[in-house]
């Protein structure tokens, strides 16, 4: 017989066997040992496995509250941080404020002082000028007075006609002049 015909005859005797489903003694002998491992499995592994699964899902569960733990914790810092940054802010405008009152009070001081010195030194000034006009007024004065004069000698000593007493008045003035 050739291979091929060894393989179709099979074990049993010249019987063909049926290549999906296998021998009855397979069958029983499978499950009767199927059954006995999964008493051992059930007995002995199972509670094991669910030990480890329980200790696994307990370990992850106290994970997840240390971790909602610590957001709150860190919430709660944020929040704090925050208040502390708004109470930083709000010295550092009460300083800026009284930093601009003290300056804006020693502005307000400096002028003060030096406001009696502007007025003595506008009181001057204002006193140098009346000098200089009473001065000016004076140097007109005695120039007016010095030409009238002159110009009255001339008068009287000429005759009183016009071309004359026009010609006296420039000839004095030309005189005046030089």
């Amino acid at each position: 017989m050739n291979s091929i015909g060894l393989l179709a005859a099979g074990d049993a005797g010249g019987e063909a066997s049926n290549p999906i489903l296998p021998v009855w003694n397979e069958i029983i002998w499978g499950g009767m040992a199927f059954a006995i491992l999964f008493i051992v499995m059930s007995k002995f592994a199972y509670p094991a496995i669910k030990n480890v699964m329980e200790a696994r899902s307990e370990k992850i569960q106290g994970d997840l509250d240390a971790a909602d733990t610590a957001r709150s914790e860190a919430e709660g810092l944020r929040a704090e941080y925050d208040s502390k940054i708004a109470e930083a802010q709000a010295e550092a405008s009460r300083i800026l404020e009284a930093a601009r009152a003290e300056a804006e009070q020693v502005r307000q001081d400096r002028l003060a002082a030096i406001e009696p010195e502007i007025e003595d030194k506008r009181a001057q000034a204002d006193a140098d000028i009346e000098a200089a006009k009473a001065r000016a007024l004076a140097d007109l004065r005695a120039q007016v007075t010095s030409l009238a004069v002159g110009a009255a000698e001339q008068v009287v000593r000429s005759s009183l006609d016009e071309a004359a007493y026009s010609r006296l008045v420039d000839d004095y003035i030309e005189s005046v002049s030089s």
